[in-house]
This record gives structure tokens, C-alpha cells and sequence, in this order.
């Protein structure tokens, strides 16, 4: 029997069998068959950390998008998301997951200009705002990052970070590749190179199929949003969004009340998050990331958050 009641349960045959214990109902080495299960299956959480740790990919779900997790350590990983994505993706660097409090230890700070630096000691930037965006930054010198988290442009080397702690069910599943011994979780979106994210789970689960992959997801947690993070780049030269994404650029100026560079973001797949008329109006950067951050994540209750 599946250990999920979803109606799009299913068990296939998967392309690569990695270690398992000999109890395990989500890969059975020998049979090479594998499940799709939702969060709230703690055996297979646990699996999915062993296959990650094997070097492995699962897929998972973050609310608004579904994507790959891996361990960036490992070093056959840039390999094997591009053997999933597609030789087109080539070995761009994946999203490092911040552990809670570290999302800028991984960020050279002293390179920014003034006004950035500034921007990045306001408490809500880690808090709140760092939760609906990839921070993109120069690296931090003193930090062993892995090669293929980090990227070399015009002699700098960039990261790119992101904050996974506010999704239930996604957070469960990171907070246990940390405690099982993966120092560095790293994602990438679930999509063939150059294609849309995939945001639907009818097509997370065929494209787990194509690919052999384990997939883990959460129904209640699905939202009304869809998209991937915009991607907010912290640059010598100032504040600009490389990539739009799930909440819209003007939202997050009013947020933040900063200006961001938009003129050379890449354009979202799709229609940013709704937010109410007037509801950031006369907010404070710190009260208005947080309604933000309210609408995003539902389903989020500060108080059981893993960080």
C-alpha cells in the first residue's frame, strides 16, 4: 500500500538505485523501484537524505515551484543535475541553502558599496526579506564554499543564496540533510534547461519519472502563486534584480523602500504574487517584509520554524 493517500501516487521503476537500508519501502536495492510521498512520511525523509548523500537527487516542493535538492559537496553533482536538466544548463552554480543566521557569512559584505552594506544590517534583510528572494553576492573570502556553488565573473566569485526555512514540509526535509551530515544543501528549479519551472504537481511527478527521482511533496501546501524566487543581486554597483520572479519588483521597492535595478532582470515564467491594494502603504521596511512574507508562506507559523 502507498504510504501517501494523494490520488497521484504512484511507484515506477527507477533509473539508478542508490544505497538503501534494507527496510526501506521508498528504493529497494535489488527491485529498483522507488515512491512518491508526501512530508509528513518520516521514513521517507530519511530516504530521501540517503540518496541525497549518495549524490544523489530528489525532488521537492517549495510551495510556489518544485525543484532538485542536492549536496553541494558532492563531487559529482554538478554532473548529475546536468545530466537532468540537459547539457544546455552546463555547470552553472546551484543555490546554496542558508542555514539559519549564516545567509550572510556567505556573503562578502566588506565588497559592497555603502548603501548596500547598509541595507544588509537592517535585521528584517535575513529575516524577512531573505525569505522571498535569492541573494545573489560576491562570496565570502573566508569560506570554503564548493566549486560549483560559486561562480568566477570579471575576477569576483559570486553566490547565490537562499533562505528554504519557511515552507513546511521543504524545511523538514533540508533540516534533516543538515542533521544527517550535509553541511552544504543546494538546489536547483525542477525544469529541463531553458524550459518553465514546473509548478504543477501532475508534472512534478512525470518529470520524477522521466528521471528516475525520488519526489516528496505536501498537498495543503500548495499555493496560490506560482514562480520561482526573484533573484536580487547584491552588486558593487548597487541593488539590481537579475531575475523577476514571485514577488513583484515594484512590491519589493515599496518593501524595502529601496531602489532596484530592473532594466536587465530576466523575465518570470509567471504572474507575480497578488498582494492587496495599499497594504504595504506607509510600512516600515521591517513591518512590510513581514506582510510579505505572511502572504508567501501561508502556512508558515513563526514558532515552528526550524531555524
Amino acid at each position: 500500500m502507498p504510504r501517501t493517500g494523494h490520488p497521484l501516487f504512484r511507484v515506477f521503476p527507477v533509473s539508478c538505485v542508490f544505497p538503501a537500508r534494507a527496510d526501506s519501502a521508498m528504493i529497494v536495492v535489488g527491485v529498483g523501484r522507488m515512491e512518491i510521498c508526501s512530508y509528513d512520511d518520516t521514513e521517507a525523509l530519511a530516504e530521501a537524505v540517503d540518496v541525497i548523500r549518495a549524490g544523489g537527487v530528489v525532488g521537492t516542493h517549495f510551495g510556489t515551484v518544485f525543484g532538485l535538492l542536492v549536496d553541494g559537496s558532492h563531487a559529482g553533482v554538478a554532473d548529475e543535475i546536468m545530466s537532468i536538466k540537459g547539457a544546455a544548463r552546463g555547470h552553472k552554480p546551484l543555490a546554496v541553502a542558508a542555514r539559519p543566521g549564516r545567509l550572510l557569512e556567505l556573503i562578502d559584505v566588506a565588497s559592497l558599496p555603502p548603501e548596500v552594506r547598509r541595507l544588509t544590517g537592517e535585521s528584517w534583510f535575513a529575516e524577512s526579506l531573505g525569505a522571498m528572494v535569492a541573494v545573489r553576492a560576491p562570496a565570502a573570502p573566508g569560506i570554503a564554499i564548493p566549486e560549483h556553488l560559486v561562480s568566477e565573473v570579471d575576477g569576483r566569485r559570486w553566490v547565490q543564496v537562499f533562505d528554504p526555512l519557511r515552507m513546511r514540509g521543504a524545511s523538514d526535509l533540508i533540516a534533516a540533510m543538515w542533521a544527517g551530515g550535509v553541511d552544504w544543501v543546494a538546489g536547483t528549479s525542477m525544469n529541463e534547461s531553458g524550459q518553465v519551472e514546473i509548478v504543477d504537481l501532475e508534472e512534478a511527478v512525470d518529470f520524477a519519472e522521466r528521471h528516475g527521482l525520488p519526489l516528496l511533496f505536501q498537498p495543503e501546501a500548495m499555493h496560490e502563486a506560482s514562480g520561482s524566487l526573484p533573484i536580487l543581486q547584491l552588486d558593487p554597483d548597487g541593488l539590481r534584480l537579475d531575475r523577476q520572479g514571485i514577488i513583484a519588483h515594484s512590491d519589493l521597492e515599496t518593501a524595502t523602500h529601496e531602489s532596484i535595478d530592473a532594466t536587465q532582470a530576466i523575465p518570470a515564467h509567471y504572474p507575480p504574487m497578488a498582494v492587496p491594494p495599499g497594504l504595504l502603504d506607509g510600512l516600515d521596511p521591517a513591518d512590510a517584509t513581514a506582510e510579505l512574507l505572511r502572504l508567501l508562506y501561508p502556512l508558515y507559523r513563526p514558532d515552528e520554524s526550524t531555524a
